[in-house]
């Protein structure tokens, strides 16, 4: 009896205990969010599955390859059902309510593969009538009440062909259609119907080859060539701020943010594409469909893997989630995407004729309210929900961003730096060390000043003694000890890196250079180029964590450079006879590297006093450096081998030509290699299920 006591009280405390730990749940899918750099990183699910709407007759509802939903402001849901050329409208508790069809031929309401539907906030509906390539509107009940015609206007031309496949209504009663092909942007109809112009005009995407043959040739000559056109519009939404957001068939601009003037204002040029899933699947994606919810947080749905992407207005990846499938909570073949006031997300699937709908959990109402708090400067319960955020996920990087933005906004710039750190941002980690290094030489400029001038002093005044000392006494004379290799080795270095005219000469025909030399420098180069990564700041490392540096691939492409370059240049110089030796290629190409040797870990510890404003000068520094390092290839060529100057530019020239064709043959052979290797892991798993 007591024993069943016992288990009965331990059971109760782990049910208490339990209850306040927080429960990921579980979904068929992947959850992550995409940083600035395209790394997909883990977060808790976002969105999980609430719903299946799907009706068993079509009396009740059920539909057939439906292709688009609108949700209207009373919540009603409404679905172009295109397999049953009608429209179906759902109350927000998804109850059929009536459906909008013909009921004949004659009828001027009949429908033919509606392909999108949008409602005014008055109730009025329009709809694109794909099969009768017309657009149709009806009342708030359903009832017909005027069918636009094809547009005409000298600006269509005479071979514009009108296959309308997507529309909205601003305002103001202008009416947007998308159009299957027309490449010159989307049409736009005033309120009465008839064209006013193109809106939002693509532009063509030249790529160099493209460009440089309209340079050179005339339209007569680029005659029977492939004609490059802008990319079309696939998908349009407008959003309640009037902005229309629209999906194109590019693989770059993939959505754009259209103003009134219709322009990009925000998302030109912005790369929408997930890396993460696109490296090794050899299939591009496509994005079918945008919608945006009342904080104007963009959803974005991809047809090729059945991903939804939510971004906030200022194009910041929030989420990921959902994936192609038959599982409870996937689809099959999405065409389109809506959300509800509630931040509900619902998506067709045309090849089942269901919707999937979504609704967000506890971590992605909180992240949404802290950005929406944010938007509108409500900074300290902005903070608060941030924090909350970590709670759940301690490596959000939008709330270690905005949280960082906050402590920036009251001046407090180390508390901001260090969440910019933790976020891995070097860009706002620079801003705000630069407004932390101001602050600190205004408070401490007269120390500063007073320790410079009294170091410069004092460096004047040693070596002006050390000066006066060696005039007086002469030079000291030259004891042999245990470090004198080791100080004439050093002196050798320099001697070269000075003189490299010199130099190289006499590694050639005097013998100075060693092979003990060669191992030494090379050493202290593979050395030098860890210690610089070390020193430098995180911000010329580019947010990139010291844990996350491959040293032994380091190291391997510190040498390989020296190693490729000794070989080639020996070929050519065989071909080219040269009077150098492959001793004294190898030992010269060590001697190259002394300059990146004396500067690499100055100009390291460097970064850490610099900002991101002061680049250039890191930038500038480390060319000349380059710069240096490769007029020192040449007089290694030219002296080592005793040719003439001008052959030794052609050498140098021929020996940077192999090295190029050598670094894309180890690529070939790379990429064969890395496919060939999956192959024998595919037949592997193969062979084990059949076992």
């Amino acid at each position: 009896m007591m024993r069943k006591k016992f288990i009965c009280m331990a059971i109760l405390v782990a049910l208490i205990v339990t209850s306040f730990i927080p429960v990921t749940a579980a979904t068929p899918y992947a959850n992550y969010f995409l940083t600035a750099d395209g790394w997909a990183l883990p977060t808790p699910a976002a969105y999980v599955p609430d719903k299946i709407i799907e009706f068993k007759t079509v009396e009740e509802g059920k539909l057939k390859n439906p292709k688009d939903i609108f949700i209207a402001d009373n919540g009603n849901i409404y679905i172009a059902d295109s397999g049953n050329n009608r429209i179906v409208v759902l109350s927000p508790e998804y109850e059929f309510l009536f459906d909008i069809k013909g009921e004949g031929p004659n009828d001027p309401s009949a429908l033919s593969d509606p392909t999108c539907v949008y409602v005014d906030p008055d109730g009025t509906i329009l709809v694109v009538d794909a099969g009768n390539k017309r657009l149709v509107e009806f009342t708030e009940r359903g009832n017909f009440r005027y069918s636009y015609l094809t547009p005409e206007d000298e600006l269509l031309g005479e071979d514009f062909s009108y296959q309308p496949q997507k529309v909205i209504k601003d305002n103001r009663g202008y009416i947007y259609v998308t159009s299957v092909g027309e490449y010159r942007g989307i049409i736009l109809l005033g309120p009465d119907g008839e064209f006013r112009n193109f809106f939002g005009t693509n532009r063509v995407i030249l790529n160099f080859w493209d460009a440089l043959a309209r340079l050179l040739w005339s339209r007569e000559d680029r005659k029977g060539q492939i004609v490059n056109l802008p990319y079309t519009f696939s998908n349009i939404y407008i959003s309640e701020d009037q902005y229309v957001y629209a999906t194109t068939t590019s693989t770059t601009a993939q959505l754009r943010k259209i103003n009134f003037a219709g322009a990009d204002v925000l998302y030109d040029g912005y790369n929408f594409n997930d890396s993460s899933i696109i490296q090794g699947a050899g299939q591009s994606q496509v994005f079918i469909d945008v919608t945006v919810d009342k904080n104007n947080n963009m959803y974005l749905i991809d047809s090729t893997y059945g991903r939804i992407y939510l971004f906030d207005e200022w194009g910041q990846n929030l989420f990921v989630f959902g994936s192609l499938g038959t599982g409870y909570g996937q689809y099959s073949q999405p065409t389109s995407i809506e959300v509800d006031d509630q931040g509900r997300v619902y998506v067709v699937d045309s090849r089942t004729g269901v919707i999937t709908v979504f609704k967000p959990t506890a971590f992605a109402q909180t992240v949404h309210n802290a950005n929406k708090l944010f938007s509108e400067g409500d900074y300290d319960e902005s903070y608060a929900q941030w924090q909350k955020v970590l709670d759940q996920d301690n490596y959000y990087r939008l709330a270690l961003q905005s949280m960082g933005t906050i402590h920036m906004r009251k001046d407090e710039f180390k508390e901001a730096m260090k969440l910019y750190y933790e976020a891995e941002d070097p860009d706002l980690y620079s801003t705000a060390f630069e407004e932390q290094r101001a602050e600190f030489i205004k408070r401490y400029f007269s120390i500063i000043a007073t320790v410079a001038v009294l170091l410069l002093i004092g460096i004047s005044t040693l070596v002006s003694f050390m000066r006066r000392r060696r005039r007086k006494l002469g030079p000291k004379p030259e004891k042999i000890t245990w470090y004198t290799p080791i100080k004439n080795f050093f002196k050798r270095m320099v001697y070269v890196a000075r003189h490299p005219i010199d130099g190289f000469d006499e590694i050639r025909y005097e013998g100075m250079g060693y092979y003990g030399d060669m191992f030494g420098i090379m050493i202290l180069y593979v050395i030098s180029e860890l210690l610089s990564i070390v020193f430098t700041s995180f911000i010329y490392r580019d947010g990139v964590s010291l844990d996350m540096i491959d040293w032994g691939s380091r190291i391997v492409w510190a040498l390989m450079p020296w190693i490729v370059v000794v070989i080639v240049n020996y070929g050519v110089t065989t071909i080219m006879y040269g009077e150098g030796r492959f001793r004294d290629i190898i030992i010269g190409g060590a001697f190259c590297h002394v300059p990146f040797i004396l500067t690499s870990i100055p100009l390291a510890i460097l970064t850490n006093v610099l900002g991101r404003s002061e680049a250039q000068l890191f930038t500038l520094a480390n060319t000349f450096i380059s710069i240096y390092v490769g007029l020192m290839v040449y007089f290694c060529i030219k002296g080592v081998h005793g040719f003439h100057p001008l052959k030794g530019v052609v050498v140098t020239i021929l020996t940077a030509v192999g090295v190029t064709a050598v670094s894309a043959l180890f690529m070939i052979v790379y990429g064969l290699a890395v496919q060939m290797f999956d192959f024998f892991i595919q037949i592997g798993k193969e062979l084990s299920y059949i076992v």
